[in-house]
């Protein structure tokens, strides 16, 4: 059986492998079984939670899920619609052995994925995704005594807020316009609590979820929309999230878009300056840029680096001791505070920030200057290995020259999509542009690939 796992669980287009309703209900078992072997809380009965974004196929991945897990005795906790991030802190909070999130975070409405937590909050080991996997493709049988029975915690959203009412005890963010886009995921419906549990004046914008219009045109992919927003409204910030809520981005009350790297400078600062910051060190990927490096150098920080994957960034996070990390796209861990990437958080973070500073997101976004970037992503049919596109490697090595020491040259294939993504950046933006298109040309005519930005 080819791998399950990509980079961030399992993901792919609905009905087809791996997520189909037969397969799906094995993934189901199979995490049953490996909880009830690994055994982590010694007891009895075990139990895993699950989770879900506003997606319409949610229900049919949960009865399969459903089906699968109790069948081998192990009981289901339902959570209902919640992000990501609630699920990583919940299944702490309420003792289950695994957290499963039904979800395609950032992707098409046409996919779907499952994301899976351990009883302690983190992401799955690659040891944990083989040894689920193996229990998935083999079919292993139990012998339960009885089925599993299915729960519902309906007070799963005041649980997680209750949370963040303790991150922003002696701080007081009420005074602050706060605009959200919520991506029409499930956010829209966390953000209505949050807003009554923690007294702030919050536009919410795109928090009508119909089960198809997730991600659509809005949320942290098009952060035009949010910065617009605010300067229609005059918000003090914008917040945008994706569909599952593990990422954000952030926009200033003058409409400056503000990505991973600038929160991660802003907060970065800010924890160094209260002596904070482990090791005056941010974990973060391959991706970042530039302007990130030079801002956090100026006041001896630097930054640890690693592949893309917020998963990736963790496990780097746990390795160094660090307390900080994150991506360019908004997946930011507050290690402190949570294990996994965390939107809501993270904007609550920020206006605490403010609020502690007595400055404005603008002002507090002076601490970085950004370089020019180009991202373009070149869909594929299959993702060949580098070393078998000798007219690639000559290009990227072309590339590579033509930047020096002024640039850089970063390359990959998507781990959750079929893409190849392809980021120059450099001090002129008229060249990097060049460079980019000129890859991104040579990678259509050897790849046969379309290419989109």
């Amino acid at each position: 059986m080819q791998n399950l796992f990509g980079t961030d669980g399992i993901r792919g287009k609905v009905g087809v492998h791996p997520l189909t309703e037969d397969m799906i209900y094995r993934i189901g078992r199979a995490a049953a079984l490996f909880v009830k072997r690994t055994d982590p809380h010694k007891r009895q009965s075990h139990h895993i939670s699950i989770a879900k974004d506003t997606r319409t196929t949610g229900d049919m991945f949960e009865s399969q899920l459903i089906k699968g897990i109790t069948s081998c005795g192990v009981d289901v906790v339902k959570l209902g619609i919640l992000p990501t991030p609630c699920s990583a802190y919940l299944v702490r909070e309420l003792k289950d052995e695994m957290a499963i999130v039904i979800s395609a975070s950032h992707n098409d409405i046409d996919d779907n994925g499952l994301k899976f937590f351990t009883y302690r909050g983190y992401k799955l080991s690659p040891e944990e995704e083989k040894e689920i996997e193996r229990l998935a493709s083999e079919g292993v049988e139990d012998e339960a005594q009885a089925d599993g029975q299915v729960k519902d915690q309906r007070q799963a959203a005041s649980l997680y807020v209750d949370g963040l009412k303790r991150l922003l005890e002696g701080y007081d963010i009420s005074g602050y316009k706060i605009a959200v886009d919520c991506a029409f995921g499930s956010v829209s419906f966390l953000v209505k609590e949050a807003k009554e549990a923690l007294g702030l004046d919050i536009l919410a914008i795109n928090d009508t979820p119909d089960g198809n219009n997730i991600n659509q045109e809005c949320g942290s992919l098009h952060p035009n929309v949010i910065s617009e927003y605010v300067k229609k409204e005059g918000c003090s910030c914008g917040f945008a999230f994706d569909g599952d809520g593990d990422r954000v981005i952030a926009c200033d009350e003058k409409g400056q878009v503000l990505d991973g790297d600038f929160i991660l400078a802003i907060i970065g600062k800010y924890l160094n300056e209260k002596s904070m910051l482990n090791k005056n060190s941010i974990a973060t990927t391959y991706m970042a840029n530039l302007g990130l490096e030079m801002a956090i150098s100026q006041w001896g920080g630097r930054l640890i680096k690693t592949e893309v994957g917020d998963k990736y960034v963790l496990d780097k996070m746990i390795r160094s001791k660090l307390n900080l990390g994150g991506e360019q796209s908004g997946h930011i861990i507050l290690f402190d505070h949570t294990t996994t990437g965390d939107g809501l958080l993270t904007a609550l973070f920020l206006l605490k920030v403010m609020a502690d500073e007595k400055k404005t997101l603008s002002q507090l976004a002076r601490c970085m200057y950004k370089f020019p970037q180009i991202l373009l992503n070149i869909e594929v049919d299959e993702k060949k290995p580098f070393d078998q596109l000798p007219k690639l490697a000559k290009a990227i090595d072309k590339c590579e020259k033509a930047l020096g020491s002024k640039g850089r040259l970063y390359i990959r294939y998507s781990g959750t999509e079929n893409k190849l993504r392809i980021m120059v950046e450099g001090q002129n933006q008229l060249q990097i542009k060049e460079l980019a298109e000129d890859l991104a040309s040579v990678a259509q005519e050897e790849i046969h690939a379309k290419a989109r930005c």
